[in-house]
C-alpha cells in the first residue's frame, strides 16, 4: 500500500514526523493561539451580554438618550417604631411589620430597584424606581408586544365621503402611528422602535404594569419557609374540603402557625392585606395643567430643581384636550397608551353603543310622537269641555298627563320591539368587528394564550406542561368542580333571599293598602304604603347587596383561578346575577304578575293604576333616571365635598377633636426626620414634591373601574332590550346618560382620582356573553309584553296571544341569525393585515440573522480548505474545539494532545524555514492526528486489559 495520502478519497496513512515542517507547526500554533483568544473573548461576553454590548455601542456613538429616574411606585406606611411603643401586643405587631418591610425592601433592591423615603406628616412614603434593564427582563418574561423599528403600518385611506369627513373633523388619534409588533426579545432590542431612549421606550401604561407585576410576584419567603410550604400543601388541601373552614375560628397559636405556613409567593398583595404597607399608589405623569392648577412637579425620583424643567411629553394634557370635547371621537389610542387596554376596551365599547344608539333613538322618538298624536286625537272630544276656571285648567293638565301616559302604548309598539331586538344583534356584531380590529392594532389578540398566572394561584399537584413538557403546578379539576358547585349553590340561595325580600315588600304594601288605607286620609295612606315600602325595599337591597358583594369576592378567591381573566369572568357572573334580580324584579312583577291574581285571598289584589303597560313605562323611566344618581353621588359629589373640607381655613377647624386636627397638613415640618436616626434631620424634599405626594395620597382610588362601569352600562342596556316595547324613549335616555358619563369619567380619571394600574385585556371578557344573554331574554320578554300587557295584544284571546308570542320570537330569531351570518366577525382587511404582519416579522428577524454561506453539495468538505480554516471553523458558542481532525477523539488536555503539543514544540526548533504546498500541510496534520488517535487507542486497550 502506498504511503501517499489521498485526501480526496478520504484514506489517511501515517507519515513520519520528519515530514512535519516549520510552516505546518507555525500554522497549528497560530490556530491554537486564536482558539485560546476566542475562548477568552467568549467568556468575557458571557458577563457582558448582547443587550449591554448594543447599548455600550450606542453610548459610544453618543446616540443614547440618558434615562432619568422617575417615581414608578409609592408605598405608604405609618411613621412609628416598635421600640417607642409600650403596649406589648402592639409592639410585637409593629416588629412583625418592620421585619416584613425589611425583607421586602431587600428583595426589591436585589431586583435593581432604587428606594427613597420621605416622611410627610404621620406617614412614610417609600418611593420606588425600577431601572430600564429590569423592565426589559420582565417584558420578555410576560411576552409584551412591542413595535418593530421601521415597520410602520400606513393608515388606511377613507373610502367614502363620510369616512373622509370623520377623519378630518372628528378623529383625535391622528398623531398616533401603528407599527408591526411582536413579542419583546431583550437580545434583539435594536430591532424595536425607540430603543435609543430607555425613558420613553415603554409607554406609560406598560411601564406601570411591568412594575406592578414585579412587585406582586416578589416572594418574601426564606428557603426554609419554601420547604415548609411544600410539606404543608397536603394539610391546606385537606382544609379546603369544606367552605365552612373559612369561617372557622382558630386559636391564636394555630393562626400564627398557619400564617407562617401559608406564605405562598407572598409579595405586595400579602403585605397590603397584613397592613405592613397601608397604601400603594401609581403616580400620574406630570402635566403642565397639573403644574398650573395643582402646583405639582415633575415625576423625578430625586427632588427636582426650581424652576422645573419643561416636559418632553404630556399625555394627560393631550388626553384632556381631546377626550373632553363633546364633538370629537374618543382618543382610544391615547387612552390605551396611558390607562391600558382593559380600560380602553370599556370606552371603545361605550363609544360603539353611543354610535349605534342614534338610529333606535330616532325611531323611538318617532314612535312616541305617533303615540302622542293618536292619544290627542282620541281625547279631542273630551278636552272640549264647557267648564271654566280652575276646574278647566286642572282637567286640561290631567288630560295632558293621561295622553302622555297613553302615548307609550300604541299600534307601532310591536314594530319598535322587533326593531330593537334586531338592533341588539347588529350592535354586538359590529362590536365584534371593532374588537377584532382594536385587538390586532393594540397587539393583544393573543394575550390570553400567553397570560401569566395570578400570584394568588396555588397548585397541589405537579404534571408535565402539554406544550413544553416542563413540570408545572396545577389544581385538580375535581376539587375545582366541587368549589364551583358550592359557589353556585350559595349564590342561588342569596338570589332567592333577594326575591323573597322583594315579594315581602309587595305583600306588605298590598295588605296596608287593602286593610288600613280605607280608614286613613290620602297623605297617611301614601306614607304607609308607598314611602314605607320604598324604604324597606331600599334597606333590604342595600343590606343584601353588601353581603352579596363580600360573599362573591370571598367565593371567587376561594375558587383559586389560575389567571386574572378567569378570575374576573367568575366574579362578573356572580355580581351580575344579583344586579339582574335587584334591578329588574319590580319591572317583571308589573309586566307579568301585577293585577293578574290575588294574594292569600280574593280581597288582596294588587291592581295596576290605569293600565299595567303605562305603569311599566313609568317604572322603567324612573329606574333609568334614578340608577345613575348613587354613582354620581359616590364618584363626584362626595370626593368634591371631601376636597373642600380638607381645604377649609383654620378658623373653621376644631382642634380639640382628633378628627379635625390637621395632622397631615403639608408644611408643618419642612425638614422631616430620618427614619434611621430620628434625631438627625433628613434632607428636605422639594416643597411641591411633598404637596404632590400628599395630594395623590388623599385622592380616592378607582378600585375595579371597569367592573363597576360595565355593570352600570349593562344594566342600562338591559332596560333598553328587555322592556323596549313599553318605553320607546329608552334609547334616548341611554344615549344621553352614556354620553355624559364618559366625559365625566374622563375628567375624574385624569385629575380627580388616583391613576389605576394599566392592566392588559384581549376583549371585554364575560360581558359579551352577558350581553348575548340579555338579547336572548329580551326577545322573550318583549314578545310576552306585546301579547299579554300591551293594548295591541288585548284584541286576541289567550290562545291567540300565545301564537303572537311564538310568531314574534320565531321571526326575531330568524332575523337575528341572518344578520349574524351576514356580518363577519373579523373585517377582511384585518385578516390580510394579520397575515402580512407575520410575514414582516419573519422578514425583519431574518434580515438581522447572519446569512449562511452557499453550500457545495458535491464535496464532503472543501478540498481548498487550509490548515488554519480546518482548525478554526467551528461553532462560536462551543468553547472546546470539536471539529478539527487532530482533536476529534481526544479533547484538549488528554495525554495524546499533551504529547502532540510537546512534539510540536520540539519540531518548532529543528524544522528549517520554508513553505510547503497545501496538500503536504494537510498530510502532516492528518499524520499528527493519526498518531494521537493511535496513542489514545493503545491507552484504552491497556486499561481494558
Amino acid at each position: 500500500m502506498s504511503d501517499q495520502t489521498d485526501i480526496d478519497s478520504g484514506d489517511v496513512q501515517p507519515h513520519s514526523l520528519s515530514q512535519l515542517n516549520f510552516s505546518d507547526v507555525a500554522a497549528i500554533g497560530a490556530s491554537l493561539h486564536k482558539i485560546s483568544k476566542r475562548n477568552k473573548r467568549k467568556m468575557k461576553n458571557k458577563a457582558f451580554g448582547t443587550f449591554e454590548r448594543r447599548y455600550s455601542k450606542l453610548a459610544l456613538s453618543k446616540s443614547l438618550v440618558p434615562e432619568r429616574k422617575c417615581i414608578d411606585y409609592v408605598l405608604i406606611y405609618p411613621h412609628e417604631f416598635s421600640k417607642d411603643v409600650k403596649d406589648e401586643t402592639k409592639r410585637l405587631e409593629l416588629k412583625k411589620h418592620e421585619q416584613r418591610r425589611t425583607r421586602f425592601e431587600k428583595k426589591i433592591e436585589s431586583e435593581g430597584f432604587s428606594i427613597q423615603k420621605d416622611i410627610i406628616g404621620e406617614n412614610v412614603f417609600l418611593k420606588l424606581h425600577c431601572p430600564f434593564k429590569r423592565l426589559c427582563v420582565e417584558a420578555e418574561k410576560v411576552k409584551i408586544e412591542m413595535a418593530l423599528k421601521d415597520c410602520q403600518i400606513p393608515a388606511s385611506k377613507p373610502q367614502n365621503c363620510f369616512q373622509r369627513f370623520a377623519d378630518e373633523h372628528l378623529d383625535t388619534d391622528k398623531d398616533v402611528s401603528d407599527f408591526v409588533s411582536t413579542a419583546f426579545v431583550m437580545n434583539r432590542i435594536h430591532l424595536f422602535d425607540g430603543w435609543e431612549s430607555p425613558e420613553y421606550f415603554f409607554r406609560p401604561a406598560v411601564r406601570s404594569l411591568l412594575v406592578h407585576h414585579i412587585l406582586i410576584n416578589i416572594d418574601i419567603r426564606t428557603a426554609t419557609e419554601v420547604e415548609e410550604d411544600a410539606l404543608d400543601d397536603s394539610d391546606e388541601e385537606a382544609g379546603d374540603d369544606c367552605f365552612s373552614c373559612l369561617c372557622k375560628r382558630e386559636r391564636p397559636d394555630v393562626v400564627d402557625k398557619q400564617e407562617s405556613r401559608s406564605l405562598k409567593r407572598k409579595g405586595l398583595p400579602y403585605l397590603l392585606m397584613r397592613k405592613t404597607y397601608t397604601d400603594s399608589i401609581v403616580l400620574h405623569d406630570d402635566s403642565i395643567k397639573c403644574r398650573e392648577n395643582e402646583d405639582s412637579l415633575s415625576d423625578h425620583f430625586l427632588a427636582p430643581p426650581d424652576p422645573l424643567p419643561p416636559l418632553d411629553e404630556d399625555p394627560r394634557r393631550v388626553l384632556d384636550e381631546t377626550w373632553s370635547q363633546v364633538t370629537k371621537f374618543q382618543p382610544l389610542w391615547h387612552v390605551r397608551n396611558y390607562f391600558g387596554e382593559k380600560i380602553a376596551f370599556y370606552f371603545a365599547w361605550t363609544g360603539m353603543l353611543i354610535t349605534t344608539l342614534w338610529l333606535p333613538t330616532i325611531f323611538g322618538i318617532g314612535v312616541f310622537i305617533y303615540g302622542l298624536y293618536e292619544s290627542f286625537s282620541a281625547s279631542e272630544e273630551v278636552t272640549r269641555t264647557t267648564n271654566s276656571g280652575t276646574t278647566e285648567e286642572t282637567s286640561a293638565i290631567t288630560d295632558v298627563l293621561g295622553d302622555v301616559k297613553e302615548a307609550f302604548d300604541n299600534k307601532v309598539t310591536p314594530f319598535f320591539a322587533l326593531f330593537i331586538c334586531c338592533w341588539g344583534t347588529v350592535f354586538l356584531e359590529l362590536w365584534k368587528r371593532q374588537k377584532a380590529t382594536l385587538a390586532y392594532e393594540w397587539d393583544v389578540d393573543q394575550f390570553e394564550a400567553n397570560e401569566p398566572d395570578r400570584p394568588q394561584f396555588y397548585g397541589t399537584r405537579v404534571k408535565p406542561d402539554p406544550v413544553t413538557s416542563d413540570e408545572m403546578w396545577f389544581y385538580p379539576f375535581k376539587r375545582q368542580l366541587m368549589k364551583y358547585t358550592t359557589s353556585v349553590s350559595i349564590l342561588l340561595l342569596m338570589v332567592a333571599l333577594v326575591i323573597a325580600s322583594v315579594v315581602g315588600v309587595i305583600i306588605y304594601r298590598v295588605i296596608m293598602n287593602v286593610d288600613y288605607c280605607p280608614n286613613l286620609n290620602d297623605n297617611e295612606c301614601i306614607v304607609l304604603t308607598t314611602v314605607v315600602s320604598s324604604i324597606l325595599n331600599a334597606v333590604s337591597i342595600l343590606l343584601l347587596g353588601k353581603i352579596y358583594d363580600m360573599l362573591a369576592i370571598k367565593l371567587t378567591d376561594w375558587e383559586n383561578h389560575r389567571t386574572q381573566t378567569r378570575y374576573d369572568d367568575a366574579l362578573i357572573m356572580k355580581l351580575f346575577a344579583f344586579q339582574f334580580v335587584n334591578s329588574y324584579a319590580s319591572c317583571f312583577y308589573i309586566a307579568f304578575f301585577r293585577g293578574r291574581g290575588s294574594i292569600f285571598r280574593d280581597r288582596y289584589v294588587d291592581d295596576c293604576e290605569g293600565s299595567c303597560m303605562t305603569q311599566l313605562s313609568f317604572q322603567v323611566l324612573i329606574l333609568m333616571v334614578a340608577k345613575p344618581f348613587p354613582k354620581f353621588l359616590k364618584d363626584i359629589c362626595i370626593p368634591f365635598i371631601r376636597r373642600l373640607w380638607r381645604g377649609r381655613p383654620n378658623c373653621l377647624r376644631c382642634f380639640c377633636l382628633p378628627c379635625c386636627k390637621p395632622t397631615n397638613q403639608v408644611g408643618q415640618d419642612d425638614n422631616p426626620v430620618s427614619e434611621v436616626d430620628p434625631e438627625a434631620k433628613a434632607p428636605s424634599p422639594h416643597a411641591s414634591h411633598v404637596r404632590f405626594l400628599e395630594r395623590e395620597r388623599l385622592k380616592p382610588g378607582l378600585d375595579d373601574f371597569t367592573l363597576g362601569e360595565f355593570t352600570e352600562k349593562v344594566i342600562l342596556y338591559g332596560f333598553l332590550m328587555l322592556f323596549a316595547s313599553s318605553f320607546p324613549l329608552a334609547p334616548l335616555l341611554a344615549l344621553v346618560i352614556c354620553y355624559i358619563d364618559i366625559r365625566v369619567d374622563a375628567k375624574r380619571m385624569l385629575w380627580w382620582y388616583r391613576r389605576p394600574v394599566a392592566f392588559i385585556a384581549q376583549d371585554i371578557g364575560m360581558w359579551y356573553g352577558i350581553l348575548n344573554l340579555v338579547n336572548f331574554i329580551g326577545v322573550l320578554t318583549n314578545a310576552f309584553i306585546i301579547a299579554f300587557t300591551s293594548s295591541w295584544g288585548s284584541q286576541f284571546s289567550t290562545t291567540g296571544k300565545l301564537w303572537v308570542v311564538i310568531g314574534f320570537e320565531h321571526i326575531v330569531f330568524f332575523l337575528k341569525f341572518v344578520l349574524a351570518y351576514l356580518i363577519p366577525d373579523v373585517p377582511q382587511e384585518v385578516r390580510l393585515a394579520i397575515r402580512r404582519e407575520r410575514y414582516l416579522i419573519q422578514k425583519k428577524f431574518d434580515d438581522d440573522t447572519p446569512k449562511k454561506k452557499d453550500i457545495n453539495f458535491s464535496e464532503l468538505f472543501p478540498s481548498s480548505m487550509s490548515v488554519r480554516d480546518m482548525i478554526t471553523e467551528e461553532d462560536e458558542d462551543d468553547i472546546e474545539v470539536k471539529t478539527t481532525p487532530f482533536n476529534r477523539r481526544a479533547p484538549i488536555g488528554t495525554p495524546g494532545n499533551r504529547d502532540l503539543q510537546s512534539q510540536i514544540n520540539r519540531t518548532r526548533l529543528t524544522t528549517p524555514d520554508g513553505l510547503r504546498n497545501q496538500r503536504q500541510a494537510q498530510e502532516s496534520v492528518f499524520h499528527v492526528s493519526y498518531q494521537s488517535v493511535k496513542h489514545e487507542d493503545s491507552a484504552t486497550s491497556t486499561s481494558n486489559v
